[in-house]
């Protein structure tokens, strides 16, 4: 692989010399990106019409940055480089004019057992805001976390970020219009600023990180209502005429860094009460159609 590749975004360009100094956090989303966007956006199209001709720089932007972080002794046992390393093999069978096989299962439909689960899950999860004083087990906070950790993420960037808060003084730094310190545990997910800059998508795609912290919180109180838990989704964190910038505040009381953005944050607790599920205007007012 060239060692003078040069990789372009949006708005950076990165040379090696770049890519050796880059924060590992920051090398991470990048490579992540390149994986995405280099090599699984357009392998299924080439599989599905395969050339005559041989792609000799498929995927060689991602294999650059994947050599620079083998070269600086990053970690490559995680499941996201696990990952990478499944792409980068394929793109190399590509590039040397082989076919590539690819082995994953096409989505089934669920049978019907398994789909009165997905709406007894879908349907009765409701809003939660009253907690009784009793803690979340360790062991329920890690599966709720990695449900978020397994929400859709544009670009694969992995620049989200999990605060877990139990302690009741430590629950009061973040505001809201309810008593987040009686749940059992709040969660505030924030971004990585500097992942989203790196690869162009702070300017070109700016709504992005939002949507992925926003799909995290929904898995994590999916997963709550499945383990018998209840919570609900706060957003009111950011500075309007109205509002306050409680997300900054909380940053400095619980020492985040700087590059870190406070998105929202979910509370999570054993329910106090039962509550009547909101109910939604019906579909055929909702879908527009000419």
């Amino acid at each position: 692989m060239s060692s003078d590749m040069i990789i372009n975004y949006h708005f950076h360009k990165f040379t090696r010399k770049d890519l050796m100094t880059l924060d590992p956090d920051v090398l991470g989303g990048v490579l992540r990106e390149r994986i995405h966007h280099n090599i699984e956006v357009p392998l299924y199209p080439v599989l599905r019409a395969w050339p005559e001709r041989v792609l000799r720089n498929f995927g060689n932007q991602a294999q650059f940055v994947f050599d620079v972080w083998r070269e600086r002794g990053l970690p490559e046992d995680t499941p996201d480089i696990d990952w990478a390393k499944r792409y980068l093999t394929i793109a190399a069978n590509i590039r040397s004019g082989e076919k590539p096989e690819v082995d994953a299962p096409l989505p089934e439909p669920f049978t019907d057992a398994e789909m009165k689960v997905v709406h007894k899950l879908i349907y009765e999860r409701r809003s939660i805001r009253d907690w009784i004083d009793k803690p979340v087990p360790d062991e329920m906070i890690e599966q709720i976390l990695e449900a978020g950790n397994m929400a859709p993420i544009g670009c694969n960037l992995g620049h989200l970020r999990f605060v877990v808060l139990k302690d009741k003084a430590e629950k009061k730094m973040i505001w809201g219009d309810i008593r987040t310190a009686d749940a059992g545990v709040v969660i505030v997910i924030c971004h990585d600023t500097r992942v989203a800059e790196a690869v162009g998508q702070a300017e070109a795609v700016s709504q992005n990180p939002g949507f992925d912290a926003a799909a995290a919180g929904d898995h994590m109180l999916l997963m709550a209502h499945a383990l018998g838990l209840g919570g609900v989704w706060l957003s009111e964190l950011k500075k309007t005429e109205h509002t306050k910038d409680t997300g900054e505040k909380f940053k400095r009381l619980y020492g985040l860094p700087e590059h870190f953005e406070v998105d929202l944050h979910v509370a999570i607790g054993w329910t106090a009460i039962g509550s009547i599920k909101s109910a939604r205007p019906a579909l055929q007012d909702l879908v527009i159609q000419k």
